[in-house]
């Protein structure tokens, strides 16, 4: 009798087992039927992959897609795939959508301990720097670089090589033919074009090299080892510096090119969110559509030119000097994030107030930009009065002073300029060569 009751014990036990074992799977089917589809493919190498994609993502609206992601599950590879493709979008990743300078594009993963080979700079108590002529020679504000004391015309004793991509040449010459060019270690190339793709290699190609650029974006930016630069200014007009910023005759001014056409790069000048800033009283909007390339645009799609004809009656009423008499100068982005209006603006003792998105500002290692100027998303234009008017008097003159500081020590001319440059890329060691501690030292 024991024996069977047992028995009967044991076959209940086994009847729960296997009710809970089922109740378990059904649940976990259903789970999985909401969140996952499995596939079996190939990776090529006759291994067995599960392909593992959401049910329930709806790549039209990208934001609900998750990023890719591999696990391993009982040594089998799950791979959770969203394909750019999918998500309805080429020209840059879902989570810029509809935003300017994002591109999908992206430098090598580097960094100074990888890349960059530290016993070269060992024989000096400075970065000796060797610069070619090929793509181009050193332009702009590097254009003095060979009378300077980092300059060396031995590249057996430089530490830093530098490579001047802007060049005139439709197919210049790629760095890795240059003659010391190594994989690119120790070599930073130096570019001004509105955008890389314009001048610069294929990001892919690059190797070891590090960056310095105006079109610097925080995207593709690689802290530590690359540097943003800036574009000098082409007018600096500094007879209003010394004019307190709340006495000036503007509280916030522009003078510059709209850009037309149905998308892309500085369209936003066109949007009633900058225009509709103009209240021809002491916030001046002033822009013109008179360029070839709008005038090109006008005639083709005559309604990409609105407004066009009274913006130009506007902007011949004011001249640049006088506009520079204000408290904020606004400094939106054109072709690239980067505007010469930047230091034009800096130079009259003005407070700049960027309008750019994805932007890497110039010597940000050095400068500490928040204790001077404003910056706004294009998207959040309708902001930017509002908030200038609402800064307290004191907080508008702490800004102004550090900006006029920033100015005169930094980016004053092109020999501070380039002073500023070197400054920076001596920054990236971090006192790891110890004559390059100190940053400030003139030549």
């Amino acid at each position: 009798m024991k024996r069977i009751m047992c028995r009967l014990e044991l076959v209940l036990f086994l009847c729960f087992f296997a009710i809970f074992v089922c109740f378990t799977s059904f649940n976990s089917a259903k789970f999985l039927k909401h969140y996952n589809s499995i596939v079996y493919v190939s990776d090529g190498t006759g291994t067995k992959l599960l392909k593992s994609t959401l049910a329930n993502c709806n790549c039209t609206v990208c934001a609900a897609c998750p990023p890719a992601e591999t696990v391993v599950v009982e040594k089998v590879i799950v791979k959770e795939v969203v394909k750019k493709e999918e998500c309805g979008n080429n020209e840059g990743p879902w989570y810029a959508e509809g935003k300017t300078w994002h591109y999908p594009a992206r430098f090598p993963l580097c960094s100074m301990d990888v890349c960059f080979n530290y016993t070269k700079c060992d024989s000096s108590e400075d970065p000796l720097i060797f610069t070619y002529d090929l793509p181009a020679p050193p332009k702009r504000y590097f254009s003095r670089i060979g009378e300077f004391k980092y300059y060396t015309n031995d590249p057996a004793k430089a530490c830093l090589f530098l490579v001047f991509l802007d060049g005139d040449t439709p197919w210049p010459p790629h760095p890795s033919t240059l003659p010391y060019w190594n994989k690119g270690l120790n070599h930073v190339l130096v570019i001004f074009a509105d955008k890389w793709h314009q001048r610069g290699p294929h990001q892919a190609s690059i190797g070891n090299a590090s960056v310095m650029a105006s079109d610097m974006h925080e995207t593709t930016y690689r802290p530590g080892f690359d540097v943003s630069i800036p574009l000098p200014g082409r007018h600096h007009v500094r007879r209003f510096q010394s004019v307190k910023p709340l006495e000036r005759k503007y509280l916030a001014t522009f003078r510059g090119l709209r850009y037309l056409g149905p998308k892309g790069e500085g369209v936003f000048r066109s949007l009633d969110s900058f225009r509709g800033m103009h209240n021809g009283n002491d916030v001046i909007v002033a822009t013109s559509c008179e360029h070839m390339i709008n005038n090109m645009i006008r005639k083709k799609e005559p309604t990409l030119g609105v407004h066009c004809d009274e913006d130009l009656l506007i902007h011949k009423n004011y001249t640049f000097d006088d506009l520079m008499n204000t408290t904020f100068g606004l400094v939106p982005a054109g072709v690239q994030p980067a505007s010469y209006r930047f230091i034009e603006v800096l130079s009259a003792g003005a407070i700049p107030v960027l309008i750019a998105d994805n932007y890497v500002k110039p010597f940000d290692t050095l400068i500490l930009w928040y204790k001077c100027l404003l910056q706004f998303p294009t998207t959040e234009m309708h902001r930017i009065v509002g908030t200038l008017r609402a800064m307290k008097p004191e907080e508008v003159k702490i800004r102004q002073e550090n900006c006029l500081a920033i100015y005169n020590k930094y980016l004053k001319d092109d020999e501070t300029l380039l002073q500023t440059a070197i400054q920076a890329l001596k920054a990236r060691f971090l006192g790891a060569i110890p004559g390059f501690t100190d940053i400030t030292r003139k030549r």
